[in-house]
């Protein structure tokens, strides 16, 4: 009977060990791979190009271990009937949202990672037990969190040289994102190292050390918050929950872990002699050093956010479909298009509707009931490790109101995961409970098939970034051929269309899969790839009308605004052109311009509107009006973004663009910057001014040098 308990806690420890290390990343649409199997490996290893595959084999590992644990027992353990029944409602509502959502390929993969959250709680209790178990998973957890900080520690050292002020995101969509996970580990391991013996304790110490010094190195501040408030609730738990006899071991063990790496991080803030970077210091924590400018910038588009959230409830009280934010939430024209709310519990409500909301909180919040019920009762050592869970999850909860924290895999998972932990190691949390064959099958068969649609859909995913990476790479007829088996398989997936629109050579094809590709997914990324393909098919009126739809989704569309005074012009209407013109230009008076969500990343729309409007403008003072702003516009990206877009295209890893820039997009824009400064120094010349002539021809050598700079190899 042990032996057949230990494979489904062998499945569930090796996911909890991969979930911090290949659970970090997101789906984004434009990734692209080359194809070939080493590649895939690493996409499936942590890398951006494959994350719905990497979640679709963790989903495989925590459902197979329930599917065993089904198949061989008629009596297994379950959770508290309450918190149970509050987190069944939560993925029922979060299923429910794909159904009303405008955007299905994007809503399923995540309602489906949401279900496999709650396979992974029901499996932990229904297989782990109460003793060596609880342990081992949070072993697993903990050792999966200090390879991911050892991988950062040498992404910073790699990077220190070229920038000594770069932010670790080994593995991870970013650099937050990856605080969250390691803020959790590193409160599992303190509490694992108090319980453990003095040789174990050491090994453990240090395990604590890294991942406390790598959380430092992503320089995340809502990641260090949530470790203060955390540690207050760990010290808090522990004086509470623990006889006196133990405070002096379980306070010393957790001091010395955290004075250690505070002393870690002094020692590597303060490192002399490193240049200047981005951040404006030669500090590796020159952004933490430096907490009042970036939290300015970065709490003031947090806010923008989440007022858009905010309208975006008003407008929608049941919710727009899970994973939707990132479509509607320029519409209330307060920020660019953003992926993420930067906030759990108002992304569930804009998403999924407050019952969601409500649903998560309730369920958490009688874990923590059940978590703390008759604590004084328990053995000192199970405890501590129930307080260091506590304090994980609540590191989780307070990064939340900062973060979406739930919407990184591997985050959710690890959570979900911990929750079954923490009820096993309590009292009256768990119940065995008797389960019909017909309902043990069923179980099964349901499981199963979500997990497999997960790796189906991953393997979707993957094959369109391969797509884009033999687009990219010129291998037009073989993107052509893999683009033919996709539309078979994905018949319902927006991108595939939107990749066979722009890849196709007929234009009546182009066109009907662009079509298609706005009938799946009306995002603005697909209207204008319609309305570009409907301009070069001789339909200007249809062009300017998906511009116009997709202005009303996103009011400050920028790109929009520009592809559609192209039209104009082509078409004639230039006093239809001047109008959406100097709609751009008015666009720079708005939070949405001036609140970047990267401050370093400089808009330059609106300066290319005021260059094209002076070309159309004969009056001299209103040129000179219309293009020393744009001059100056174009100084701050030639000192804000081009380095950079320097720094990034040099990386060792291969390169890659920074916030869409690439050195081809740079040299383009700081080309016509040159252009139209040695315009405006003639103009000034032709008014008499001098001396802002001369500041005109210095900004023409300025433009000049950035575009030396850019021609590297």
């Amino acid at each position: 009977m042990t032996k057949k308990i230990e494979l489904p806690l062998l499945l569930l420890a090796i996911a909890a060990f991969l979930a911090p290390l290949i659970g970090g990343q997101i789906s984004v649409d434009a990734v692209s791979m080359t194809p070939g199997g080493s590649n895939i490996l690493l996409a499936l290893i942590g890398q951006p190009e494959a994350p719905t595959l990497s979640h679709g084999i963790l989903s495989l590992l925590c459902s197979g271990a329930l599917m065993i644990m089904l198949w061989q027992r008629k009596i297994m353990q379950v959770p508290n009937n309450t918190v149970s029944t509050l987190f069944l409602i939560l993925f029922g509502v979060l299923c429910a949202s794909v159904g009303y959502s405008d955007f299905k390929s994007a809503s399923i993969p995540a309602a489906l990672e949401w279900l496999t959250y709650g396979f992974a709680f029901y499996a932990v209790v229904a297989s782990v037990g109460r003793q060596k178990g609880p342990v081992t998973i949070m072993a697993a957890i903990f050792a999966g969190c200090i390879v991911l900080a050892l991988l950062g520690i040498r992404e910073y050292g790699n990077m220190k040289a070229i920038d000594p002020t770069w932010r670790i995101f080994p593995q991870w969509v970013g650099p937050n994102a990856l605080a969250a996970i390691l803020v959790i580990g590193l409160f599992l391991g303190i509490g694992l190292s108090i319980t453990a013996d003095r040789m174990l304790t050491l090994v453990s110490g240090i395990g604590c050390v890294a991942i406390g010094t790598a959380l430092f190195l992503t320089q995340s501040k809502g990641g260090l918050l949530a470790l203060a408030f955390s540690s207050a609730v760990l010290v808090i738990l522990l004086l509470i929950w623990l006889p006196k006899k133990n405070w002096g071991k379980s306070l010393g063990t957790m001091s010395a872990i955290l004075v250690v790496v505070g002393l870690l991080a002094v020692a590597i803030s303060f490192k002399p002699g490193t240049p200047a970077g981005p951040q404006g210091t030669g500090s590796p924590l020159g952004r933490i050093a430096n907490a009042s400018t970036s939290a300015d910038q970065s709490m003031g588009f947090r806010k923008l956010l989440w007022e858009s959230a905010v309208k975006l409830i008003k407008r929608s009280p049941i919710g727009s479909g899970i994973n939707t934010f990132q479509y509607e939430s320029s519409r209330p024209g307060l920020v660019t298009q953003t992926r993420l709310a930067h906030e759990t519990y108002l992304q569930l409500v804009v998403e999924a509707s407050p019952i969601a909301l409500f649903a998560l909180l309730g369920g958490v919040g009688m874990w923590g009931y059940l978590v703390s019920k008759g604590a004084r009762q328990l053995a000192p050592g199970q405890n501590i490790l129930r307080a260091s869970i506590v304090a994980a999850i609540c590191a989780v909860l307070f990064h939340g109101l900062i973060d979406s924290d739930f919407s990184y895999y591997g985050v959710g998972l690890t959570v979900f995961m911990l929750f079954g932990v923490g009820l096993l190691l309590s009292t009256d949390a768990v119940a065995p409970e008797f389960m019909p064959t017909a309902l043990r099958r069923g179980s099964m068969a349901g499981i199963g098939l979500v997990s497999l649609l997960l790796i189906y859909l991953g393997v979707v995913e993957s094959s369109r970034a391969e797509v884009r990476g033999l687009l990219g790479s010129g291998r037009l007829n073989e993107a052509q051929a893999s683009l033919e088996s996709l539309r078979s398989m994905a018949s319902w997936d927006a991108d595939v269309f939107g990749l066979s629109a722009l890849s196709t050579r007929s234009l009546p094809e182009r066109l009907a899969y662009a079509k298609r590709a706005v009938e799946l997914a009306p995002s603005t990324h697909n209207y204008r790839t319609l309305a570009r393909i409907q301009a070069d098919a001789g339909q200007p009126n249809e062009a300017r009308d998906s511009l116009k739809r997709t202005i009303q989704i996103d009011p400050n569309n920028m790109a929009a605004m520009t592809l559609l005074t192209d039209i104009e012009l082509k078409e004639g209407l230039d006093d239809e052109a001047k109008k959406t013109l100097n709609s751009l230009i008015e666009i720079e008076q708005t939070q949405y311009f001036k609140v970047r969500s990267l401050p370093e990343l400089v808009a330059t729309d609106t300066y290319h509107a005021r260059v094209r409007l002076a070309q159309l403008d004969s009056d001299p003072k209103h040129q000179i009006d219309l293009l020393q702003p744009a001059i100056d516009g174009y100084k701050e990206y030639a000192d804000k973004t081009i380095p950079n877009v320097i720094r990034y295209a040099k990386d060792p890893s291969g390169g890659m663009d920074y916030g869409g820039e690439s050195v081809a997009k740079a040299k383009d824009k700081i080309t016509e910057a040159q252009v139209a400064a040695k315009q405006l120094a003639d103009l000034y010349r032709t008014t008499g001014a001098a001396k802002l002539a001369e500041e005109a021809s210095a900004a023409v050598e300025l433009f000049s040098k950035t575009l030396e700079s850019l021609s590297f190899k």
